[in-house]
């Protein structure tokens, strides 16, 4: 693999180190791999002595979409048939394994060892929108769009980290989040105190770079203390215990069984396609009620 083909790039500039998100063709949506991958680059950057903060962005018009659906439909082995012909049912040991490591690459976010400043543009969603939530600072477009989107793939409030969620919005405006997977923009994102600033898109990097370089005016030694007694405080709060609840919720709600009038993104992928899936799957949860008498 090649530098310019690597799902991740490393950028440092002085005190200033930057992951970036290099699949701008799938609004840098992240596979299994990746985000594996991922993680190393972020212990690359927390060894790397000359570094004191960390800007995390994406190429192209999206921040990270999440996770790349068809990588996660062909981890959990749901485009298989068993034996008997029908679809492929993957082991709980097995889904646990897969939720483990999923697990431990956002509790590496939660607890760098260094001020990590997500940069956001265009779509935070799933992966996305859960690094925004774990690092340190968020700086966002006016325009970029926030949405826990998965949690409608049959989640409906089943996720990784809710103590950090209802640390950040407060446990009804979690509920609401989690329950309609609704989107909201930059703006948005300051007040419910996702995000630290909202900019015009054109002032952006020149934001994120200036609170950068600010942060990297403190002494090494006390931005990694500070940070270690700010992960200390977390973990106080159950930091910890979140992700391995997440865990076992992951597993679990990758086991849901659908009525025949529930929406079933899975079977909707199969039919139709993945795009029209996603599209059907918002429209199911856009659509206004059925009148009651």
């Amino acid at each position: 693999m090649t530098t310019a083909e690597a799902p991740v790039l490393i950028e440092r500039s002085g005190p200033i180190g930057r992951l970036v998100f290099n699949r701008s063709e799938k609004s840098n949506a992240l596979t299994f791999d990746d985000a594996q991958y991922l993680v190393r680059c972020l212990r690359e950057l927390e060894e790397d002595d000359d570094i004191k903060v960390i800007i995390l962005k994406g190429k192209g018009k999206s921040f990270c979409a999440g996770h790349d659906f068809d990588d996660v439909v062909r981890s959990y082995g749901l485009d298989k048939n068993g034996p008997d012909g029908r679809p492929h049912k993957m082991s709980v040991r097995d889904r646990l394994i897969i939720d483990r490591r999923l697990a431990d690459e956002y509790m590496a976010f939660q607890y760098a060892l260094k001020p990590v400043i997500a940069q956001v543009q265009g779509a935070a969603v799933g992966f996305g929108m859960y690094l925004t939530e774990l690092v340190d600072l968020v700086i966002c477009a006016d325009d970029a769009r926030f949405s826990h989107a998965e949690q409608r793939l049959g989640f409906a409030g089943n996720t990784w980290h809710l103590n950090m969620q209802i640390l950040t919005y407060g446990p009804k405006k979690v509920r609401e989040m989690l329950l309609l997977g609704s989107q909201f923009d930059g703006q948005d994102a300051v007040r419910l105190g996702l995000a630290n600033a909202s900019v015009p898109l054109d002032e952006l990097e020149a934001t994120t770079e200036k609170w950068a370089e600010r942060i990297a005016r403190n002494p090494k030694d006390a931005l990694v203390t500070g940070k270690a007694v700010h992960n200390m405080a977390i973990d106080s709060l159950g930091g910890t215990q979140q992700f391995m609840r997440g865990i076992a919720g992951h597993t679990l709600g990758t086991l849901l069984s659908f009525e025949k009038d529930e929406f079933n993104f899975f079977r909707e992928r199969r039919d139709s396609g993945t795009k029209a899936a996603y599209q059907n799957r918002d429209a199911a949860y856009e659509a206004a009620p059925a009148a009651t008498t």
